[in-house]
């Protein structure tokens, strides 16, 4: 799982190990070492409305289980949500599948999808 953060927006993306674990479990995590401690992002797939919560050590989202499941098993590259803070703000959320680069990278892309804009 790739996390990109920009002021009050989180991006997920997800390749198909993700996608594969968050259909079989309903829910994937991605942990990151820091000095003694870990920071943990997690997704879980549940009812409800979608939340996230902040720990200590990293950021929980939870998202619609209908809304999962549809999106791991169709041609559905991400979608988004809007979500109130304490403050008045809205943090903004995107969860999409992780697609090849086009231009080439030092970096495993075996599980990522095959990028639409890739010529054949």
């Amino acid at each position: 799982m790739k996390i990109r953060i920009r002021g009050n927006s989180i991006r997920y993306r997800l390749d198909k190990a993700d996608i594969a674990t968050l259909q079989e479990q309903q829910r994937v995590e991605e942990i990151t070492t820091i000095g003694t401690g870990t920071l943990q992002f997690s997704i879980h797939a549940k009812a409800g409305e979608p939340a996230i919560t902040l720990h200590a050590n990293g950021v929980q989202l939870f998202l619609p289980a209908d809304q999962v499941s549809t999106w791991v098993t169709t041609e559905q590259v991400g979608f988004k949500h809007e979500l109130p803070n304490a403050d008045g703000s809205v943090l903004h959320l995107l969860i999409e599948k992780d697609f090849k680069c086009l231009t080439e990278r030092d970096e495993d892309e075996s599980q990522a999808f095959e990028n639409p804009m890739q010529s054949c």
